[in-house]
């Protein structure tokens, strides 16, 4: 089968919302089955951390000196956060 890949849905941009939310949540389902403890643990830790830095930088639009003194905790979100989607 040489030629170019399948696009199933590139001609249907309605239905990418909804694909992209079912397989996250195939995603998740599987990851909190079958995941060992400590990554599952790991990845509720993070997902706090990184909602909490959301909200202290109001999604990211008021990344401010103050903010950064006062939780420099979130600093490991940002920086993932800056990373091009290739470079993680």
């Amino acid at each position: 089968m040489g030629g170019l890949p399948m696009s199933i849905n590139c001609d249907k941009p309605h239905l990418w919302k909804a694909d992209i939310q079912a397989s996250v949540d195939l995603f998740n389902t599987w990851f909190t089955k079958f995941a060992p403890k400590a990554y599952r643990e790991t990845r509720l830790q993070t997902t706090k951390q990184v909602q909490e830095g959301l909200l202290m930088t109001s999604d990211l639009t008021a990344i401010t000196p103050e903010v950064l003194k006062e939780h420099p905790g979130i600093l490991p979100m940002l920086r993932i956060g800056d990373l091009p989607a290739s470079g993680a």
